[in-house]
């Protein structure tokens, strides 16, 4: 079913397309003629959509790829700069909307995001990758860091990117040199969770997204908040941080069915066997 929004008013996505199943929202970046790359009316479309999918709970786990032959070919930088078709204002407007949704309405999503990656990932594609929380990525996939706008040299999203998920010796590597790499490396160098056969890729999404989708949702939402936060903090804050996260998780599930509560139904009805496997 095509993603209308908590309240059936998105609007028509002509840059994205979209499919809700069984709590997961399929997210398709669809410009497949230009390789997937990232302009105004993209951008501003993505900003608008991920807005919607923060405030609804209908929404368990967000799948985020690309149509056709790869992921993303990285940002449209002619389009983001042509005053004769958009306007000054309306230019100033659209990289906000860009900044804003991939270095923080991304990351700040309560639902896990899981990014599905074939093909070809370039430039600004990668700084998308670090704001999810799990990169699944074809083994075949090609990566590459530089971006085309500034002359081959790692700036801007793309380097914040690379020094937060990237091993260091591999972002100085990749960034200096402009090599690309393809998904096997990308897993041991940080930028990929998991690298996978490309037969096998589309099987293994799902898989995933099932698995998140069936968890508590309020606890994979605080899940994703502490490990967003903690790492800036002293370890005296930590663990007064957590506990009190776990004090308004425990209030936010009180009255809700525990996932313990469930497995012993399940078990009492029959319906699961514990040990056999099932």
């Amino acid at each position: 079913m095509e993603y209308s929004g908590p309240g059936a008013d998105l609007g028509p996505l002509h840059c994205l397309a979209t499919e809700l199943d069984a709590g997961i929202l399929t997210i398709a970046l669809n410009r497949p003629e230009q390789k997937n790359r990232i302009d105004v009316a993209l951008s501003l479309e993505l900003e608008k959509l991920l807005r919607a999918v923060a405030a609804d709970s209908a929404v368990r786990v967000v799948v985020l790829r690309g149509q056709g032959e790869g992921f993303c070919a990285g940002l449209d930088a002619q389009d983001f700069a042509d005053t004769a078709r958009h306007g000054d204002t309306a230019l100033r407007a659209a990289r906000a909307s860009a900044q804003a949704w991939r270095t923080r309405l991304l990351r700040l999503l309560p639902q896990p995001v899981i990014a599905v990656v074939h093909g070809f990932c370039e430039g600004e594609a990668c700084a998308i990758l670090e704001s999810c929380d799990i990169v699944l990525a074809a083994e075949d996939t090609r990566f590459s860091l530089p971006q085309e706008d500034t002359g081959g040299c790692t700036t801007g999203t793309v380097a914040k990117a690379a020094s937060r998920v990237i091993a260091q010796r591999a972002a100085d590597y990749y960034a200096l040199t402009g090599r690309s790499f393809d998904g096997r490396e990308a897993e041991r160098n940080g930028l990929a969770t998991r690298s996978v056969p490309p037969a096998s890729l589309d099987a293994e999404a799902q898989a995933l997204a099932g698995e998140l989708a069936a968890k508590d949702d309020i606890a994979l939402r605080f899940t994703k908040e502490t490990l967003l936060h903690v790492g800036a903090m002293s370890w005296d804050g930590v663990l007064s941080f957590t506990a009190a996260k776990f004090a308004e998780l425990k209030a936010l599930q009180a009255g809700r069915p525990s996932a313990r509560a469930a497995a012993v139904e399940s078990f009492l009805a029959g319906k699961s066997k514990p040990g056999l496997g099932n």
